[in-house]
């Protein structure tokens, strides 16, 4: 009986060890999870404050962050291919061929007003930093009346594998206008 019990406890103890992997593993997806959908509202936020200007309205707006960091949010739009991020975008962060944000330019060669780092709240000690850019592009030239917004965020502090972040950015797209 002794060894029945001594043995019931060393696969209790295993199975103890198995759960207890699959806890910490479902406890990092989790936190991850929730930092995904923070970029996409990040995002958002600033596709709807864009969105909320007319379409040719050049004043920044100002959002706030939980630091108390005030960033402003250039809303000038440009010819696709015409404005200060290259061939594929307008104003704004560098796009790619397809249209998304060109997550190899550097923070720092983004023009200004075109890209914030925005903490998220939450505890001081786990406030996240969140970089953030967007593009806009005249859709219409002639009177400057519709223009894509495209946004893109991710956590700046995103956790790496041999050097390489492995978090993947979101991307938002919308079309605004009436001047």
């Amino acid at each position: 009986m002794l060894l029945e019990l001594l043995v019931a406890i060393i696969v209790l103890a295993i199975g103890m060890g198995g759960i207890l992997i699959l806890l910490v593993s479902s406890m990092y997806t989790n936190s991850r999870s929730g930092n995904d959908t923070t970029s996409t509202m990040v995002a958002e936020h600033v596709i709807e404050q864009i969105s909320s200007q007319a379409a040719n309205a050049t004043a920044p707006l100002s959002v706030t962050d939980c630091n108390g960091t005030a960033w402003a949010i250039d809303t000038a739009p440009a010819v696709n291919g015409g404005g200060n991020s290259g061939s594929y975008g307008g104003n704004g962060a560098a796009l790619t061929a397809t249209g998304l944000v060109d997550w190899t330019q550097t923070y720092a060669n983004v023009p200004g007003g075109y890209a914030m780092r925005y903490v998220a709240c939450g505890a001081a000690a786990q406030r996240i930093t969140y970089d953030v850019r967007w593009n806009v592009i005249a859709l219409n030239t002639s009177n400057n009346s519709s223009r894509m917004i495209v946004a893109s965020a991710r956590p700046s502090t995103a956790p790496t594998v041999g050097g390489l972040r492995y978090v993947i950015p979101v991307n938002l797209r919308t079309v605004g206008g009436m001047p």
